[in-house]
């Protein structure tokens, strides 16, 4: 292990949030690495501190925040400073919200670097830049204790940072207030979804805090969100612990595993999950037969901008969440003058994608669905189901009929067309097997706009 690496997994000693377990202290090491793909440094302890108070529920029964026993001089004061910073941040509206939320670490590493960027700015380290060429292990053992027996020279690193850490607090603090809630809040419905090992995920939720569009979705979203979580009492299958459960099944999430099959060795564990062998909770019993596809097909071209952006955003969406609830694994797919790849939406979906999506080209809708067509021919010889295709779009979107009639063969076809211009006039509209037009009027206020999109959302699944 290199002499940086150890620093920081050592420093981990000066950390006011504690963390007996080795889980929380790896944990913060992932966020490091995931920081230092954005391109900035901070020290581990740090992240440590600050990731934990985002993501771990504080009461009254949790050790305080206080600094660390041995270490005396100036740096025991640098110490009881941060920890009084740390519980000022702890006390914070945003992050108190944000500690009832299930945010990736995507996420928190996304929160982290937007708060701290101002503080690594002003910080004058030596080569600090090539700090962040290097990424720390992520094998628990290494984090299975921690000393206090820093040297000199470690310690004003660490030094460094506190200081100007200190001296930014207001900036710090600020910067967190700024985070968008509703944002953090509707990741959170979605468990905070993410890949970790996705370097775009983490670059897509960056831009989500700064880009105007996203928060009109946002908040949109969370307006018809709410009626899919009321509603969603459903006729079959259900692996999720909505209304309780019902029934055990051999599959599902791992969220819903019976506490019994705890009770093995690790050995063993793994190799009942590998045959198929363990025991989840269900609602009831899943119809295989009956598995339907649900394809969501999303125009991302430049006719679609504004307001016809945000209602075909947010209901894709809250169609996206009804479906999961339903346990089924809907398809998201973008479209302009091509067609862009599928996206499988599973418990790792990447909610950023959907609503950060931007794309400059024209339209070319014939090229598209003709594509489309192929692969839906695909999808359906691939095994017993069939498909439910949901089509987001406006009122130009101009197909040949004998096209549209062949998708038909091959699916259930569903249009929903945003703000069409005028005479909207479609000659395969008959052939499709149920459309939604929304007018204007149906987006000049938000009761109406949440009526309308709920009446769709209602005729999915």
């Amino acid at each position: 292990m290199t002499d940086v690496i150890q620093r920081e997994i050592e420093g981990l000693a000066i950390c006011v949030v504690p963390s007996s377990e080795e889980a929380l202290r790896l944990r913060s090491a992932g966020w490091f690495n995931l920081v230092h793909s954005l391109g900035l440094h901070v020290p581990l302890p740090i992240l440590h501190d600050i990731g934990q108070l985002w993501s771990l529920r504080r009461s009254q029964d949790s050790e305080p925040i206080s600094p660390p026993a041995g270490f005396g001089g100036a740096f025991a004061k640098l110490l009881f400073e941060y920890a009084r910073m740390a519980n000022a941040i702890a006390e914070s509206d945003v992050v108190r919200r944000c500690q009832t939320w299930r945010l990736s670490e995507n996420i928190i590493a996304v929160m982290l670097t937007k708060t701290l960027a101002p503080v690594f700015n002003e910080w004058v380290y030596e080569n600090k830049t090539s700090l962040t060429q290097f990424n720390l292990p992520l094998e628990s053992q290494r984090y299975s204790g921690h000393s206090a027996s820093l040297g000199g020279a470690d310690l004003e690193y660490f030094s460094s940072f506190l200081r100007v850490m200190l001296r930014s607090e207001l900036r710090v603090r600020h910067a967190i207030e700024q985070l968008d809630i509703d944002t953090l809040r509707l990741l959170g419905l979605f468990k905070g979804g993410g890949d970790a090992q996705n370097p775009l995920e983490i670059v897509d939720l960056l831009g989500l805090f700064t880009m105007p569009m996203v928060n009109d979705i946002v908040n949109f979203s969370l307006q018809i969100i709410p009626s899919v979580l009321e509603s969603s009492k459903l006729k079959d299958a259900q692996i999720s612990s909505m209304d309780g459960f019902e029934g055990i099944e051999r599959n599902g999430h791992l969220d819903n595993l019976m506490l019994s099959e705890f009770v093995y060795d690790e050995d063993v564990f793994f190799q009942r999950y590998l045959d198929n062998e363990m025991f989840f909770y269900s609602r009831s019993r899943i119809r295989e037969e009956e598995r339907k596809v649900h394809y969501v097909m999303l125009d991302a071209s430049a006719s679609m901008r504004g307001r016809r952006t945000v209602f075909a955003r947010g209901v894709a969406l809250a169609m996206i969440k009804k479906l999961m609830l339903q346990g089924e694994r809907p398809i998201l797919r973008f479209f302009d003058s091509q067609l862009y790849a599928p996206v499988e939406v599973t418990k790792d979906f990447s909610v950023p994608y959907l609503l950060s999506f931007r794309s400059e080209r024209g339209r070319n809708y014939k090229n598209v669905f003709t594509q489309l067509l192929g692969d839906l021919r695909r999808l359906r010889e691939s095994g017993p189901q069939s498909v439910m295709l949901y089509v987001l779009t406006h009122g130009q979107c101009h197909l040949p009929v004998e096209l549209v009639a062949r998708l038909r063969e091959v699916a259930y076809l569903f249009g929903i067309y945003i703000l069409p211009s005028e005479p909207f006039e479609l000659e395969y509209l008959s052939l499709l097997h149920k459309s939604r037009l929304i007018q204007a009027d149906a987006l000049n206020s938000q009761s109406t706009r949440r009526k309308a999109a709920i009446d769709i959302l209602s005729e999915i699944g």
